[in-house]
């Protein structure tokens, strides 16, 4: 079974926990009156976010062992892993595109940049906390990252005149929405790490379970 596959199923176990949070969060700023297609931004947003921490191998609650790997040589064995250095880079352009798209603090492309290395390097560091050998804190990811969060906000000004772009961005001058335009980012980043480091194990054998046993007719 390709590496993709394994990423895409166990993206969307990882989504599968998100939902119910962001249900009731939404709920919860219900009264804010945010705009509807803000609203499905916002389950994109956090869709991206379990796809970058499941693409990174971020460490569960119940993989935790402290093993560091650090690579600090630039774009060292850049060929060989070639693949890898891809995905890094892929991952993060719905995250650049995102970020602009929803928050107007974004709209500035150094603070969507900084953003996108902030989350890289906070991974980048989570991951000497993973398995033996599953995970190598590497400075060519970070770099891959960043590039790709640059590739997303320059996607971001190429179509944010369309029409399904209007009436996603949460700038306003309502006090209630302004705060929460400030949290707002950080509280949809919260919910799927903590289902990624506390449910996604269970989530995603479960997943697995059905997929080869009904899917795949292999029982396990």
């Amino acid at each position: 079974m390709s590496d993709f596959t394994v990423l895409c199923v166990n993206t969307f176990a990882a989504y599968i926990g998100v939902i119910p949070f962001l249900i009731i969060l939404q709920l919860l700023f219900r009264k804010c009156r945010l705009p509807k297609r803000h609203q499905f931004g916002v389950y994109l947003y956090a869709l991206g976010i379990c796809l970058i921490l499941m693409a990174s191998d971020t460490p569960s609650l119940y993989q935790i062992n402290f093993y560091p790997q650090f690579n600090f040589i630039p774009f060292y064995g850049f060929m060989d892993s070639l693949g890898h250095y891809i995905q890094s880079f892929l991952i993060y352009i719905p995250f650049g595109l995102l970020l602009p798209t929803l928050w107007k603090r974004f709209k500035h492309a150094g603070r969507t940049v900084l953003y996108g290395l902030l989350l890289s390097v906070i991974i980048e560091i989570s991951q000497i906390f993973c398995l033996e050998t599953s995970a190598v804190t590497d400075i060519t990811d970070v770099i891959m990252n960043v590039l790709g969060t640059t590739a997303g906000y320059l996607l971001y000004l190429l179509i944010r005149r369309m029409h399904f772009m209007r009436r996603m961005c949460l700038g306003t001058k309502d006090a209630r929405k302004k705060v929460l335009s400030k949290w707002e980012i950080y509280i949809y980043f919260l919910a799927p790490w903590l289902v990624t480091f506390l449910l996604t194990p269970f989530i995603s054998n479960a997943l697995w379970n059905i997929i080869w046993n009904y899917a795949l007719g292999m029982p396990i």
